[in-house]
């Protein structure tokens, strides 16, 4: 559910160029303003919040609009974040 949580606030703030160049200025917007209310819904973790996942992925399957740079950055964060750290990494830059 977090990771899920954390695609939807990327979701809601990037300026996502696959969605730009598929559903246009105004679809960006409607994708960030249904990604939003998910999460003022409670989030993925809350039945309010599920409840309005469903209704939001059924509008974009409908609308054949999918986040592909929200989900690519995302990905690239998480791995990222899965890369081993080996003892005795400088963790701030001199």
């Amino acid at each position: 559910e977090a990771r899920l949580d954390a695609l939807l606030t990327v979701m809601s703030t990037l300026q996502d160029t696959e969605l730009l160049y598929t559903a246009g200025p105004l679809g960006l917007r409607h994708v960030q303003a249904g990604a939003r209310g998910v999460l003022e819904a409670g989030g993925t973790a809350t039945a309010a919040g599920a409840t309005a996942l469903a209704a939001f992925d059924e509008d974009l399957h409908a609308r054949a609009w999918s986040p592909r740079g929200s989900a690519g950055l995302l990905a690239g964060a998480l791995f990222l974040d899965s890369l081993p750290v080996r003892a005795g990494s400088p963790t701030k830059a001199a």
